[in-house]
């Protein structure tokens, strides 16, 4: 099973030039842990801001309508690609204690994310089969449908 058999498609990303409160916002309201950071350009991945991240801000006296997604991203961040293997998905989530990975192009450009629940999710299902399944393209925070 690899990375393109388990990533979550229907994603939001957030471009680095919108504020932590929007980014914040978008992650309670989708009941998710973290959200990837793109450039606007291309579409590559330039970090993820977490819930930990704006946790830490405001812990630290940080106005979240002030501060912008690239100052709180984790830049650098763990991604793989479509063809990487579970185990070595579950791996990376395991010894970097993180809860979602990006999944991207070789060119860096984001196209999917693996949380825990999507490897676990399909892990339990691997004897069923989806029918009709549709992919979508990214949409991003701060740019218009």
């Amino acid at each position: 099973m690899k990375a393109v058999d388990l990533m979550s498609v229907d994603i939001i990303a957030a471009t680095d030039n919108v504020s932590a409160i929007e980014v914040a916002t978008r992650i309670v309201l989708s009941t998710i842990n973290g959200m990837p950071v793109i450039s606007r350009d291309d579409g590559r991945l330039l970090g993820v801001v977490t819930t930990i991240d704006i946790l830490r801000a405001i812990r630290g006296g940080g106005d979240l309508t002030k501060i912008m997604a690239k100052e709180l991203m984790s830049s650098q961040p763990v991604s793989v690609k479509e063809d990487t293997d579970v185990n070595e998905i579950i791996d990376l989530m395991d010894k970097n204690g993180i809860m979602m990975i990006p999944v991207v192009e070789n060119d860096g450009r984001l196209i999917g994310v693996c949380s825990r629940s999507d490897v676990l999710k399909e892990i339990l299902n691997e004897r069923f089969v989806t029918i009709g399944m549709t992919r979508t393209i990214t949409r991003t925070i701060g740019e218009s449908a």
